[in-house]
Formats: structure tokens, sequence, C-alpha cells
């Protein structure tokens, strides 16, 4: 009887160990034949189901937004309110910094190489558009202090958030610092802290 293979499975694996890749020596590190000696199969299988590195990168920057989504919605299983649920998304983002820092570092190599490369440039912002929109709809539903732009709040705390969670990888300061000053930022237009 012939062996079942999950094609599915497979994919995801190869994908995960480009995303290593991607998180420890940037795009340019990302080969077909560094993968697939990542992933601990042969380069013809790694090419069997992405032809060229440019669609493994594309499935690398899918499952990164994957894997960050699942770090988000495991944040918020218990959340009771907009606001609530808009503090502990930021959170989530934040604790990357410790609970995922191959995704932090994998989203950074993408950055850096989306400043010259249009394809990666679209994939990083057709994500960071869609995560925009999120934050920007629970500012708006939290009923902030009157006058607060949510798009542009939206912005700021996604920054701070992800600068925050820069901080807390390179142990500039320690989750709790950092909680602290998302809270404050949160305050400032009218969220109360530990909701």
């Amino acid at each position: 009887m012939p062996k079942q293979v999950d094609h599915a499975a497979r994919r995801a694996e190869i994908a995960h160990a480009a995303l290593r890749l991607c998180a420890r020596d940037g795009l340019t590190g990302v080969s077909i034949g560094r993968v697939a000696q990542e992933a601990g199969v042969s380069k013809g299988l790694v090419q069997h189901y992405f032809p060229a590195k440019a669609d493994l990168l594309r499935a690398s920057a899918y499952l990164l937004r994957q894997e960050i989504e699942r770090h988000v919605r495991a944040a918020l299983l218990d959340a009771v309110s907009p606001a609530d649920i808009l503090r502990r998304t930021l959170l989530a983002v934040v604790e990357l910094g410790t609970r995922a820092p191959v995704l932090l570092l994998a989203g950074h190599a993408f950055l850096a190489t989306a400043v010259s490369d249009p394809d990666v440039r679209e994939l990083y912002r057709a994500g960071g558009d869609m995560v925009h929109r999120e934050i920007a709809a629970l500012v708006a539903a939290t009923a902030p202090e009157p006058g607060i732009d949510a798009g542009a709040e939206a912005h700021v705390l996604l920054r701070l958030a992800r600068g925050l969670a820069d901080g807390v990888l390179v142990g500039e300061l320690g989750v709790a610092e950092a909680v602290a000053v998302l809270d404050h930022q949160l305050g400032r237009i009218g969220l109360p802290a530990d909701l």
C-alpha cells in the first residue's frame, strides 16, 4: 500500500524552515538549498512544493501572518470588551519579543527587504494594512476621548507595540515595563489600564 503524504503538513514544514532562516539570516539567506537543509528534506522536494524562491517567500510571509494571528487569538480567548481586545492584541504583539522571537525577527527580515523589493513590499503592506484596519476599528469601538483620530491612533499604538517588542527582545526592558508604557499610551486616549 502506498505511503500517504500529508501535502499541507509538508508544505507547512518547509515554510517553517524558511521562516527560521528568514529570522536568522534575513531573506537574502533563504535559498531552495538552504531551506532543504534546514527542513531536513531534499532540494527537489522543496522545489516540488515551491518552484521558485519567490513562491517560498510568499508562503513564509503568509505563514508568518498566520502564526502571529494565532498568538493574538490565544491572547483574546476570554476578552470581554473592545477595549480589552485592543489591549490584549497590543500586548500579544509586545510579548512576541519573549514568546515568539522567530516571528518578530522574520518580520524584520521582510521589512528590511521590502524597502528594495516591490513584491515583498506588497506582501508586507497587505498584512500591515489589515492589522491597522482592525486596530483602528477597535480604537473607534472603545469610545475614547473626543477628537481622537482612530486611524492615526492605530498607527501610534501599533508602532509602539512593535517597538516595545523589540525592546523586550533585546533586553532593553522587561515585559512588565513594556506593559506599563503601553498602558500609559492607552490612558492618554481615555482607556483604563488593566481592563
